[in-house]
């Protein structure tokens, strides 16, 4: 696979763009819980322990307070909008703390918890603002050095990558509207009876606990979906700059994105996990034959213990849609050649931070074709094995069972085109993720 002026990432460039990150205390999943345990002392103070006020309801009496709920919404919004929808988590956040200042300047006195509660839910502004305006910031800034390592030359996506714009944030889009729409139903219903009492305030804090669940989750559900479904038409409407970059395969399916597939000590800098539907095999044939020969300038790799290397076509921010090309080998059991073909992912990246990646060390190529040879030759024995049981417990059922007016002949050729049937059982293969020394994965 040629790799047609595609640029490489020096590791130098690659440090600096980890290094604009976002502070790992004011990343996504930390800064997440940390909102979250701030909103919960919020609750507690204002909504358990002060005795001066209900703080988000008007009173005893006074029927149901309509006037502070939007608050309430967002104050328990921020931790979900901090994590999966920051552009939402700012403005929140702008709100919510004008709202906790408006509370603290107000001439009705307050007892020490409700004090307490509302500096709490000010601080939770502070942490959400501040926050979200570094990873919006930090996001620009590694997009920009991303596009200054690709140069100003652009890519079309390889025939045959995968329309993530078909589907992507589909699912969360349409879930998110349904919550947000039965929510709705519900405060219309309590607002209705609110206005509507006569006589004794009519209380519809019920139906508000309700809504406020269903909205937060609703509202984060279609951000979430809005904003990859934004990322897959910006991938897929124009062609993209494209980097030659390394991918360690981590825990839990996670491939981790490198400056390249040679440097043992680079560290991995963004992750990404491909579904089911995100990859597509076999797009082009590159070549056969000896793929691994001594001298050809090719390495095998194993994808679980050390990079290969692929194309990236797209922007390198978290929650950007990006596509990788690279090359994958198939081995047969009963050939010392392999056929290369090219495979493109197309999925979003992942704001995650621990990998527990260490250095690494190349596989050695000789051992890792007689391990793939052998792990063939067990799938096959393995894959006859049970065409043999299968076979007699069909031929036990016959003797227990006999057909009525159907001939021995007929069963016995069914019986053998059953034995023959598809699968790999003729020709046990095995797959292997490669890269070449030069450009063996990706590129035009």
């Amino acid at each position: 696979m040629s790799g047609g002026g595609v640029a490489t990432w020096a590791v130098a460039d690659a440090e600096r763009w980890r290094k604009a990150a976002v502070p790992a205390v004011l990343a996504p999943a930390v800064g997440g819980w940390v909102l979250a345990a701030l909103v919960a002392v919020a609750y507690v103070l204002l909504c358990r322990l002060s005795s001066t006020s209900a703080a988000w309801h008007s009173g005893p009496g006074e029927g149901t307070d309509w006037l502070r709920y939007p608050g309430l919404i967002l104050l328990t919004a921020l931790p979900f909008w901090y994590r999966y929808v920051p552009v939402a988590a700012v403005p929140a956040a702008v709100y919510v703390a004008a709202e906790a200042v408006l509370a603290l300047t107000r001439p009705d006195p307050v007892d020490h918890p409700a004090r307490t509660g509302w500096l709490v839910v000010l601080a939770a502004g502070a942490v959400a603002f501040t926050g979200g305006c570094l990873r919006l910031r930090a996001r620009r800034r590694q997009r920009a050095l991303a596009l200054a390592a690709a140069g100003k030359r652009r890519f079309p996506l390889p025939e045959g990558t995968p329309e993530s714009d078909g589907h992507r944030g589909h699912q969360h889009i349409y879930l998110g509207l349904a919550l947000c729409l039965v929510a709705a139903a519900i405060l219309t219903e309590g607002l209705f009876g609110d206005l509507t009492a006569s006589g004794v305030a009519y209380d519809a804090v019920g139906q508000q606990r309700i809504a406020l669940v269903l909205l937060v989750a609703g509202t984060t559900f279609y951000g979430r979906g809005q904003l990859a479904y934004r990322a897959a038409r910006r991938l897929q409407e124009e062609p993209q700059p494209a980097l030659v970059v390394g991918v360690r395969v981590g825990a839990k399916g996670r491939h981790w994105v490198c400056a390249d597939a040679r440097t043992r000590s680079a560290a991995p800098l963004i992750a990404y996990l491909p579904g089911k539907n995100d990859t597509r095999a076999r797009i082009r044939l590159l070549g056969s034959g000896s793929a691994y020969g001594v001298g050809n300038g090719h390495h095998d790799i194993d994808p679980r213990h050390e990079p290969f290397e692929a194309v990236l076509y797209g922007t390198l921010a978290e929650g950007d849609e990006v596509a990788l090309e690279y090359a994958c080998v198939e081995y047969h059991r009963h050939q010392e050649m392999g056929r290369m073909h090219a495979t493109v992912t197309t999925t979003p990246l992942r704001p995650d931070r621990r990998h527990g990646l260490g250095p690494w060390e190349p596989a050695d190529g000789p051992a890792r074709q007689r391990e793939r040879l052998r792990e063939a030759q067990e799938a096959e024995e393995r894959f006859r094995e049970n065409q043999r049981r299968a076979e007699e417990r069909r031929a036990e059922e016959r003797r227990r069972n006999p057909p009525r007016g159907s001939s021995t002949r007929r069963s016995g050729s069914d019986s053998g085109n059953r034995y023959n049937g598809g699968g790999c059982g003729g020709s046990s293969c095995a797959s292997s993720c490669g890269s070449s020394g030069g450009s063996g994965c990706g590129g035009e």
